[in-house]
């Protein structure tokens, strides 16, 4: 047995998981990872259509043609890092005329229970003197 899993993706998502649910990959490891050399339209295609079914979301929304370019991959099943991401990934790919206000608004109530939950004692207390004055 040589240790080579038939689906050279099956090991992905445990990866990334383990990365702490999010990682930076260069398009060209992606494209070798999917048996090709070069990141052609329909490679690309493939790529995506493979982290979508593993349920991976990949910034930017579409990924580049450029092999030196990064992508960052992340576990959308992690419940609060990719909940994040997905949320700024749909907002970043939303209709400029059409803007998702129901997404904005839970991307900054999330954002503020976790700026809230790292700020030191003394500046959430400073926070809320400020807001009571307001």
């Amino acid at each position: 047995m040589t240790g080579i899993t038939e689906n050279p993706w099956a090991e992905l998502p445990s990866l990334i998981d383990f990365e702490g649910g999010y990682s930076l990959w260069d398009v060209d490891r992606l494209v070798r990872l999917a048996g090709s050399r070069k990141p052609g339209a329909r490679i690309i295609e493939g790529i995506e259509k493979q982290l979508a079914e593993l349920n991976i979301g990949h910034l930017p929304a579409k990924l580049p043609t450029t092999g030196t370019q990064s992508v960052l991959l992340y576990s959308k099943d992690r419940p609060n890092l990719g909940f994040v991401l997905t949320l700024v990934h749909n907002l970043a790919t939303a209709e400029a005329n059409d803007p998702p206000s129901g997404l904005v608004n839970q991307l900054h109530s999330l954002l503020n229970g976790i700026s809230t939950a790292y700020q030191p004692t003394a500046a959430r207390d400073a926070v809320a003197r400020f807001a009571a004055r307001s």
